[in-house]
């Protein structure tokens, strides 16, 4: 499932607010996983445009 810059940041928002979430019952190592693979993908796609307008 491919997905567009606009939609990976929304998912990672929506992550990263259910994880600071006091009384949500998805922490754990799962959902970090999930936020950092997905802020990783964001980093390389900011990288590879730069590169691509170069």
């Amino acid at each position: 499932m491919l997905l567009t810059n606009k939609q990976k940041q929304l998912i990672l928002n929506v992550l990263l607010k259910e994880k600071r979430s006091l009384f949500s019952k998805n922490k754990g190592e799962l959902l970090n996983k999930t936020i950092a693979d997905l802020e990783q993908s964001l980093r390389n796609e900011s990288v590879n445009a730069k590169d691509l307008r170069k």
